[in-house]
């Protein structure tokens, strides 16, 4: 058999036909015109030619015979043909779906580059070469920048489009004997041989430079960007996986340092990383075990000589080897761990079970608020679990406030408005926090049902000095009134700050003024000792 390519004849006229093809005397047959002074001098006077089929029908080659006489195949032979093309399609479609299986073991299929596997491979056979050469080699981790963002808006085959768009990018930036490799999702490697320190943060530079580059995607114009951690050999690690370990962590230093920059591994990182799994670690537990605590904040209201508005639940964490941990750094651990949504589940059973206690005891709460984060409020089992708790402890449904930012409602799909309307429905009420932040505020309130803002505490930190915050405040304020909807005043910590909020029209004010968040007998003990006049 012979490939098309280089087909004459009745080879080729029958891969083209697709039906067997006999030529009884070539010396009179047209078809062998340009090729008959080539055959004839061989004694070749007659040729008959099987088409080959792979199993899809396409046609792969032709099996032939050629004779020293003007004849036509006889029976015998056509049986023979017969056979052996069978055979010849078996061997030719055993070789491709080995060819296939091989590219889907080494390479993406996505980008064509190699996957991990092949990179670590590979790798493996570069670093083997270098001690000898005393050349040292570079690892970049390469991840996308707010790669999420397109596959959420834009949809997966934009964010297919990116990707595939990046790879030619990084391709098209290296030498050609460094590797690039996808290692999952949109997450990159170069392996950089015979390359320095100060070469690797200009090669980090370029690739950068590179992957900005404006793209269009879907009638949109998206400016990519990236964040690359770097590992040295040997100075970083004697291994491939080492390498690419270290080259990882360094990357995720880059991305929580404002992405879009370049980090090279330390040791630093190292030892944050161990301290950070450790952390996780004793989140989980914490969470399953119950030694996490909810802290309340009091929300007064300053047109009704202070009365209690109601508290915020805010969660505390104390542990016997991290000792107290700030909110700050393990909140934003459960989000980054997937634990953020046990977080909301836990805070909200448990401030509803206090709830309950403070009726018992005729502890006068008007409401709790508890903050759910986005995973909480795409669960479309929140008003049903709101619900069976509320039933559970007796509680009605205005004894509740749901808080949620507004990065929250970035995805504010029609699952995420139906559970909010549900939860409405109910008679919980809903506030949205950190107003004025976000991206599309206003875009939100006149299609989800709230009852209150929050105004965030960095307007009220800088009432004293700025102007804009002063300006965005009563502009936040008026949205609130024109809407009949509650404001909130975060982060009150100074007479002045309450005495602008309230003279503006700003009733409810929250914040150290008024008190820290406490626990629960704290609280109780604040009620008692400001002795409000409808405490009772």
């Amino acid at each position: 058999m012979r490939s098309t390519g280089s087909a004459p004849c009745s080879y080729g006229s029958a891969i083209v036909q697709g039906a067997p093809l006999a030529t009884v005397d070539i010396a009179s047959d047209p078809l062998w015109a340009p090729y008959r002074h080539h055959v004839l001098p061989l004694g070749i006077r007659a040729s008959w030619s099987c088409p080959v089929r792979a199993s899809d029908g396409s046609m792969v080659g032709a099996f032939s015979f050629y004779y020293k006489t003007q004849r036509g195949p006889t029976a015998f032979e056509e049986q023979l043909a017969g056979i052996c093309v069978q055979l010849c399609a078996l061997a030719l479609e055993r070789e491709r779906v080995r060819v296939h299986m091989h590219q889907l073991a080494t390479f993406d299929t996505l980008t064509g580059l190699a996957n991990r596997e092949t990179v670590r491979a590979r790798g493996a056979v570069l670093l083997a070469g270098l001690p000898q050469a005393s050349l040292p080699l570079a690892v970049l981790c390469i991840a996308l920048d707010r790669f999420k963002h397109v596959n959420e808006v834009q949809g997966h085959e934009a964010g297919d489009a990116l990707l595939r768009e990046v790879s030619n990018r990084l391709l098209n930036c290296v030498r050609s004997i460094d590797l690039i490799g996808r290692l999952s999702g949109d997450e990159f490697v170069a392996i950089l041989p015979a390359c320095s320190d100060e070469q690797a943060a200009h090669a980090a530079s370029r690739i950068q430079a590179a992957i900005a580059v404006p793209v269009e995607l879907h009638d949109a114009t998206f400016t990519p960007g990236a964040s690359i951690g770097v590992a040295m050999f040997p100075h970083d690690g004697g291994d491939v996986d080492a390498l690419l370990h270290h080259a990882d962590l360094a990357m995720v230093q880059a991305k929580a340092d404002g992405r879009g920059g370049t980090r090279f591994f330390n040791d630093e990182m190292q030892r944050r990383t161990r301290e950070r799994v450790e952390l996780e670690a004793a989140l989980r537990s914490s969470l399953r075990s119950g030694t996490l605590q909810l802290h309340y904040q009091p929300q007064v209201d300053c047109t009704d000589n202070g009365r209690l508005h109601g508290v915020e639940a805010l969660a505390r964490w104390t542990h016997p080897h991290f000792g107290e941990v700030e909110p700050s750094r393990f909140i934003p651990l459960a989000e980054e761990t997937g634990l953020i949504d046990e977080l909301g589940r836990w805070a909200l059973a448990e401030a509803c079970q206090q709830m309950a206690r403070w009726r018992q005891a005729g502890v006068a709460v008007p409401h709790v608020a508890v903050n759910l984060s986005a995973r909480n409020i795409h669960d479309e089992g929140l008003p049903a679990m709101v619900a069976q708790l509320l039933r559970e402890h007796g509680l009605a449904a205005s004894d509740l406030t749901l808080e949620m930012t507004e990065s929250a409602m970035l995805d504010a799909s029609f699952g995420v408005v139906a559970t909010i309307e549900a939860l409405r429905a109910m008679g919980v009420k809903l506030s949205l926090d950190d107003f004025g932040t976000g991206y599309s505020s206003l875009s939100y309130l006149h299609r989800l049902p709230m009852d209150e803002l929050k105004l965030d505490q960095s307007f009220v930190r800088d009432l004293g000095a700025s102007t804009a915050a002063r300006a965005l405040t009563n502009t936040i304020l008026r949205i609130g009134d024109s809407l009949s909807l509650t404001v909130v005043a975060e982060g009150v910590e100074l007479p002045a700050q309450a005495e602008f909020l309230a003279c503006r029209g700003c009733a409810v004010l929250q914040g150290f003024l008024y008190g820290r968040p406490m626990p629960a007998e704290a609280l109780e003990r604040w009620i008692a000792e400001r002795a409000l006049p409808d405490a009772a």
